[in-house]
């Protein structure tokens, strides 16, 4: 994906913001049978037909790749068990394009009004025909990974974020061309079926903070004492959406999904680097106390991390919690807290191998995410957000792990309605250790500067006056 497309992704998935009132009543979930009419099925699975023809099509006629220039043989080879390899393309294209392409697939079936679980089977299925017949490459095992657990995560997030847009209280084409581009095969769906598409989702409370400004950064070589990388001050656009909050008593869990949150950002012209992380409920159980609201479960996390040298990707399932505290009049504290077990990551960022040409590793592993949000309405939000990802390099040589850390600390103050002022920094550390490349210690700071619009100045507590 571009970066211009990744900017737009950005920018509208904070419009929802604005669409729904805190007063407003939520849509009950409307009940679906369990066997849908055969369009229901079909027209998905032609549509991922489709996306792939296309893709094939330019990719031979406009930038003429290799890996199009697919035959009976390549189909023959590829369909071999023992073909399965794992690829060596850029970080970018595996960890981000590919889950991309799932999320397309995963919504065409979504939007024709398929569940979440059969949407994913959709994202599955698509991407092992992908693997198979449209590469002449041999199908990659990590591809179809991120593309399968990735894709859904970030295709259920677009397509709960469309369905915002599309009841928005705004201008009905406004959030229409947003809905669009979030989610383009919902929009196609809802014109081919002549009955709305039938849902499972009920429109939760959601609080989005849309921020714009500047970011610098650099990396360093802990271990040789030299400067690695340097990000100039550039120009800098992020979103955080929060989507189904358990300490709103309106939320419900009634699909997966129900609860995420997602936060993205995107940093240019200089050296375009970006971050996209989901959380999202898969199942789970919501609990309440005089004092305490929240929920825990299985979530599912999609993390893609790109700044600068030390980046690190993974999707994952494990357990999780998340909750809110009031230790004061006024004054709540929100946390959570994520350990998932990862088929699949990527990190680091180094020449692994010349015979490679692959600038980073991977392997199985673990993500664990801890944060904290400390919010007075009307007067701040200070938040603390901890993520680590352990990538173990089993899967291709060399061996060794990759043990990656951010450690974000940042504050925002509104100062006029829904607009306000933010600073953040992010500390980031990177220990590998790989057979022939010894120890590797790098350490990187990128501070952030921002005008920020929220979607309402309480920062989304229920309340609040």
């Amino acid at each position: 994906m571009s970066a211009r497309v990744a900017a737009v992704l950005l920018v509208l998935c904070a419009t929802p913001a604005f669409a729904q009132d805190d007063d407003r009543p939520l849509r009950a979930p409307e009940p679906a049978p369990q066997i849908l009419p055969w369009p229901h099925y079909a027209v998905p699975a032609l549509e991922g037909l489709t996306m792939h023809f296309m893709l094939l099509a330019f990719s031979n006629v406009v930038t003429r790749m290799p890996f199009a220039e697919i035959s009976g043989a390549t189909i023959a080879h590829n369909l071999q068990l023992g073909a399965w390899t794992f690829d060596v393309d850029y970080y970018l294209t595996n960890q981000f394009g590919h889950p991309y392409q799932g999320a397309l697939t995963f919504n065409a079936a979504r939007s024709s009004g398929l569940s979440f679980w059969w949407s994913a089977i959709y994202a599955t299925l698509g991407s092992l025909t992908w693997e198979l017949f449209f590469e002449a490459e041999p199908p990659s095992m990590n591809d179809q990974i991120t593309t399968s657990i990735g894709g859904s995560l970030l295709g259920e997030a677009l397509h709960r974020s469309a369905l915002q847009l599309r009841q928005t209280d705004g201008p009905r084409w406004l959030g229409l061309i947003g809905a669009t581009l979030l989610d383009p095969l919902g929009t196609i769906n809802g014109g081919l079926f002549e009955e709305p598409p039938i849902e499972d989702v009920t429109l939760d409370p959601i609080f989005v903070r849309w921020q714009a400004g500047a970011t610098a950064g650099a990396v360093v070589d802990v271990s040789n004492e030299v400067l690695r990388d340097r990000m100039r001050p550039q120009a800098l656009i992020s979103v955080l959406l929060i989507s189904g909050a358990p300490w709103d008593s309106r939320s419900t869990y009634d699909s997966p999904l129900s609860y995420f949150d997602l936060r993205a950002d995107l940093a240019f012209p200089s050296k375009v680097v970006g971050n996209v992380f989901i959380r999202g409920l898969l199942v789970g159980t919501r609990f309440e106390t005089q004092t305490v609201r929240g929920v825990w479960g299985l979530f599912g996390d999609y993390d893609y991390a790109a700044p600068a040298i030390v980046r690190a990707s993974a999707v994952g399932l494990g357990p999780g919690v998340i909750f809110q505290v009031r230790p004061a009049p006024m004054l709540y504290l929100q946390t959570g807290a994520l350990l998932g077990a990862s088929p699949f990551g990527a990190a680091g960022q180094l020449d692994v191998s010349p015979d490679l040409a692959r600038d980073y590793h991977v392997g199985p592993g673990m993500q664990a995410l801890v944060d904290f949000r400390l919010v007075r309405p009307h007067w701040f939000q200070i938040e603390l957000v901890l993520r680590h990802w352990l990538v173990v390099g089993a899967y291709t040589p060399p061996n060794g792990f990759e043990a990656i850390t951010y450690l974000t600390l940042g504050a925002n103050v509104p100062v006029w309605r829904w607009l306000g002022i933010g600073a953040e920094a992010t500390l980031s550390d990177r220990r590998a250790r790989f057979s022939g490349d010894g120890n590797t210690h790098d350490t990187g700071l990128a501070l952030r500067l921002t005008v920020s619009v929220n979607s309402d100045p309480h920062f989304g507590i229920q309340g609040v006056p």
